[in-house]
């Protein structure tokens, strides 16, 4: 997928200053965004007939960036509630998130995804590569479980999806 989508990439600039070579600054740079980001898509569609894989890996990194960013505002109103009320509703805890990734990117991405999202940190990968330590503020009734599920089902179902 990443191949494919440099390629893309570096024809899309080819052709747009190609584009610039021939009309100068007549165009704005309105229209030199639009023409990269078109060429750029055209690309990505057509790979859809000779490169399945590759069209469904950017639909789920979409669907990962989406996920992410509903994670992301969720957490931070939780933990806004959490610092401008004056009782305190944390169960904070270490957790160990059974690793299914199998890769150092993989694991690399899952840990800077969970540590982006507030509320939880990534303290450590164990030697093995087998498990990620979570420090986690609110583990509902002290069910690491369901947390681990959580974040496994969320983030790291999605990551193996793009990467696989």
């Amino acid at each position: 997928m990443i191949r494919l989508l440099r390629w893309v990439g570096i024809i899309a600039l080819v052709v747009t200053l190609a584009v610039n070579v021939k009309y100068g600054d007549s165009l704005s740079l309105q229209w030199y965004i639009a023409m990269y980001f078109g060429i750029a898509l055209t690309g990505w569609l057509s790979s859809f007939f000779y490169a399945r894989k590759a069209f469904m890996q950017v639909i789920w990194l979409a669907e990962l960036i989406f996920y992410f960013s509903w994670e992301l505002i969720k957490a931070s109103f939780v933990v806004a509630h959490e610092v401008l009320t004056p009782t305190h509703y944390m169960e904070a805890g270490i957790i160990a998130v059974p690793l299914d990734t199998k890769t150092d990117l993989e694991i690399t991405i899952f840990s800077s995804l969970v540590s982006l999202t507030p509320g939880t940190l990534s303290v450590d990968v164990s030697a093995d590569k087998s498990h990620l330590f979570v420090h986690a503020m609110y583990i509902e009734k002290g069910d690491t479980a369901a947390l681990s599920q959580e974040l496994k089902e969320g983030f790291e179902r999605r990551i193996i999806r793009v990467f696989e």
